[in-house]
């Protein structure tokens, strides 16, 4: 066969992404043996200065797969110094081939050349002979040897890439699976939003929280989901803002029923970032959707709203049974004198006191209800009425103010009651308001 014919066959096999990489490198081992009319060929890896064989053909005891030895007690030591083919046609006495490597292997003939991966050395392909020959290698002998290293090089180049991206679709099916397993196993709805405002994901569990199918919600608009349309603009408003970055969180949020009730849940929606992005370099732009959990809180508002109930039926109580304890001291007292008159006086005190902590409590509830509003406001004002209220209902109370002419501020329409109940629930403390110039900071004592 012509040596033409020779390459085009290694560029057959060593060509062929099908088969595996030793089965091809065996393959053109043999094709080299049989072209170059020697009787071994030996394809090495050659790490921390030694090498390695791989693959051999033959059966020259040094040579065979798992044999290592110093790179600098091998013929190969040359080879991967050079960017062309080594070939020696007589080892013995040739200045390419040490001395102790030709004691050593007794190898007459030899021929090989450097295979590099990602521009590094990883080893050589070899052909040789235990005699030496009669003529030199040809030119189109060594080509071949080339040939081999630059295809066995690209072979594993392939290889590797093959490996990388095998192991990293095996960690995102092991990352999808963890998800999944995560998504079913939890109590929770999670679902996922895309930016076009479509669902993209929803859990299994959909159809007991809102009587669907989760591939029913698939490619539907996230407003599918809600009543009404004050419901729609307030989950846009949350769209728009987990959009821009932030992670939203609301309690007793309405999603409807198919049946058309209404179901009450918790959201917790934060953004989905491009997978390519690191966390430290994200920015709003990266954000290809958001991401949230929904939980139902149904029986959570059932209880809350059962709990107040039966606080505001205690409460009451309270205060009518109070009223008639303090009435009852009062006449005690007019009747009594000395240290007798003095318990009674005590147990109107307290009464009055215990009426005082519950009207507290019933203003800290509608407090509660209130919806967070926050407005830029004058303090100074307020803190001022207070005081002249405290000064009023209490004149045997203490009062110290000190505050600037105006003091703005970001406040809730909260602020009143969160400084008039300190005085109400102890008529006797002296209380301390503090404002500063620049209003960050309000104190109550």
């Amino acid at each position: 066969m012509e040596p033409i014919g020779y390459r085009e066959q290694l560029y057959d096999i060593l060509g062929d992404s099908h088969g595996s990489f030793e089965s091809l490198v065996s393959d053109a081992l043999h094709l080299g043996v049989e072209y170059l009319g020697v009787s071994i060929g030996f394809f090495t890896r050659i790490e921390d200065g030694t090498q390695k064989i791989v693959q051999s053909v033959g059966d020259h005891e040094l040579l065979q797969p798992g044999a290592t030895c110093p790179l600098e007690e091998a013929y190969c030591r040359r080879t991967v110094e050079i960017e062309s083919p080594l070939a020696v046609q007589d080892a013995d006495g040739s200045g390419a081939v040490s001395d102790t490597a030709v004691e050593t292997f007794g190898l007459g003939a030899y021929i090989g050349a450097r295979i590099v991966v990602r521009n590094e050395t990883y080893g050589t392909i070899c052909f040789a002979d235990t005699k030496p020959r009669d003529n030199a290698f040809t030119e189109a002998e060594c080509y071949f040897v080339e040939l081999a290293a630059r295809l066995a090089g690209q072979a594993l180049e392939q290889q590797s890439y093959e490996l990388a991206v095998a192991e990293r679709d095996r960690e995102i099916r092991m990352k999808n699976e963890v998800y999944r397993s995560v998504c079913e196993a939890s109590f929770d709805l999670i679902v996922r939003v895309d930016s076009e405002g479509r669902f993209s994901f929803i859990s299994s569990d959909c159809d007991d929280l809102l009587g669907y199918p989760s591939e029913w919600y698939l490619d539907r608009p996230f407003t599918a989901m809600l009543p009404d349309q004050e419901t729609v603009s307030a989950a846009k408003k949350i769209y728009e803002a987990v959009m821009s970055g932030e992670t939203v969180v609301r309690e007793f949020f309405p999603f409807e029923h198919r049946n058309g009730d209404q179901v009450i849940v918790d959201l917790r929606v934060t953004p989905l970032y491009a997978g390519n992005v690191a966390p430290e370099n994200r920015t709003p732009a990266d954000i290809v959707g958001v991401q949230g959990v929904i939980r139902d809180a149904r029986d959570r508002q059932r209880n809350r709203r059962m709990i107040r109930i039966l606080n505001r039926v205690l409460r009451h109580n309270l205060r009518n049974d109070l009223n008639v304890i303090g009435g009852y001291a009062e006449m005690l007292r007019d009747r009594l004198d000395g240290e007798a008159a003095g318990h009674a006086d005590k147990i109107i005190n307290k009464t009055a006191r215990l009426t005082s902590l519950s009207t507290a409590a019933r203003e800290l509830e509608q407090n509660i209800d209130t919806p967070p509003e926050v407005n830029s406001v004058d303090i100074v004002p307020v803190v001022r009425q207070l005081v002249s209220e405290v000064d009023e209902e209490f004149p045997e109370a203490t009062v110290d103010l000190q505050t600037p002419e105006t003091a703005a501020a970001e406040s809730s329409p909260r602020l009143a009651t969160a400084i008039w109940l300190t005085p109400k629930s102890t008529p006797s403390t002296v209380l301390y308001c503090v404002v500063d110039s620049s209003a960050s900071c309000l104190g109550v004592l």
